[in-house]
């Protein structure tokens, strides 16, 4: 059976009542929930909620109940989410149902996306060519970080034994990742994104240097490439094939060209490291995408660490899904998991006909399908999730 899951957070499950949910996703073909377990902050618009419309949660938190003593000597720590103790262990419960035959359990787990922890720990976030911080990102170099992200999976893996994690945002994260009122008055090009958003805090340049890497000639570089750009009257590329030609682009420029290959050392070793802490009972899978060269990762690499890929298709238009796909799994193997990921986004996704087309291409090569999100679309649109149950809600 193809596994088709629904990505879901805890909020949702509860202003519905988890026997009304549970329902909805069987007569959607639901057989496994990817429950947001560990989660950043945002502003929610819920249709699909029938009490809260607009949700602001609780910032870089986790929804599961955990246990001081097993951080007391650690420097970053989680934090559970104030819910978990009003509303319940959302967790726990499913996975008591899960164990008397209900639907498996997916633990959805963001990773170094954290902007409370990144405030509360600068000394160990993201920092560009000048130095500046991006508090919104965890570095993955840091050995406090990757502590802290190795420690949630082993805790979740050992109390709750989900069918699998899913980790999101285990790289270095993206300049323009959407924070509180960006401004850009520069116009800025695709060049300039990719190189803001390369790391270049302390734990990456011991890192890099111990791998051979001149860490402070790449820096050099790509601190003179943006002061160009910054200096300019009117944007002007300076390399015309980026992102087409990804990482070659910057070939000419040797020393940083280095250290944007050596990026992926910092991510496979985590993941490395998480599988190895992570209990056996439980796949680890990565949430990855077309793009996620630009944050560091190297697919082929990464896979060999891990159980498998959650790829997510979300803007992918339909004639690509299938090659994307084809490719990913050349570029894993056949023995290893491959979930597509799919949102439930209008006009993304058009209609019931074309979630459908889009859907049909992923299971010419996926193992199955994971859904974004039950509480974010309208309850009409999930209806789109099976065929067997074409009217609207029931």
């Amino acid at each position: 059976m193809n596994e088709q899951s629904v990505w879901a957070y805890p909020w949702d499950l509860h202003d519905w009542g988890l026997d009304a949910a549970l329902q909805i996703f069987a007569a959607r073909d639901i057989n496994t929930i990817s429950l947001a377990t560990s989660y950043h902050a945002g502003k929610f618009l819920s249709p699909g909620n029938p009490r809260r419309r607009v949700y602001f949660p609780q910032d870089g938190t986790v929804y599961y109940k955990v246990e001081p003593e097993r951080w007391k000597n650690s420097e970053i720590k989680p934090l559970q989410a104030e819910i978990v103790a009003s509303e319940g262990d959302y967790l726990a419960k499913l996975t008591r149902l899960r164990d008397a035959g209900g639907p498996k359990i997916s633990c959805w787990t963001v990773c170094m996306h954290n902007t409370r922890l990144g405030m509360a720990h600068p000394e160990h976030v993201l920092r560009t060519a000048h130095g500046d911080s991006l508090r919104y990102g965890l570095c993955p170099s840091s050995p406090a970080a990757r502590a802290y992200v190795t420690g949630v999976v082993a805790e979740i893996s050992e109390r709750y034994r989900p069918d699998r994690i899913e980790l999101e945002s285990l790289d270095f994260m993206e300049f323009n990742h959407g924070f509180h009122h960006e401004k850009d008055g520069l116009g800025l090009l695709p060049e300039d994104l990719f190189l803001l958003g390369v790391c270049f805090c302390a734990h990456c340049q011991k890192r890099a240097k111990s791998n051979g890497v001149d860490a402070d000639a790449a820096q050099e570089a790509a601190r003179r490439l943006l002061d160009q750009s910054f200096e300019r009257e009117i944007p002007e590329t300076q390399f015309p094939d980026f992102p087409a030609t990804k990482l070659n682009a910057f070939s000419d420029h040797p020393d940083l060209f280095d250290y944007l290959i050596w990026r992926s050392e910092p991510i496979v070793s985590l993941i490395r490291d998480i599988r190895a802490a992570a209990h056996p009972d439980s796949r680890i899978l990565l949430i990855d995408d077309i793009n996620s060269w630009w944050r560091g990762v190297d697919l082929g690499a990464t896979a060999t660490c891990c159980d498998g890929i959650v790829y997510c298709t979300y803007t992918t238009s339909q004639d690509q899904i299938l090659p994307n796909l084809e490719n990913v799994r050349r570029v894993i193997g056949p023995k290893k998991t491959l979930i597509a990921g799919f949102q439930l986004f209008y006009p993304e996704v058009s209609d019931r006909a074309n979630f459908a087309a889009r859907t049909d291409a992923a299971l010419q090569v996926a193992d199955g399908c994971n859904y974004y999100n039950f509480g974010l679309v309208p309850n009409a649109r999930l209806s789109w999730l099976s065929k067997n149950y074409p009217e609207a809600y029931d």
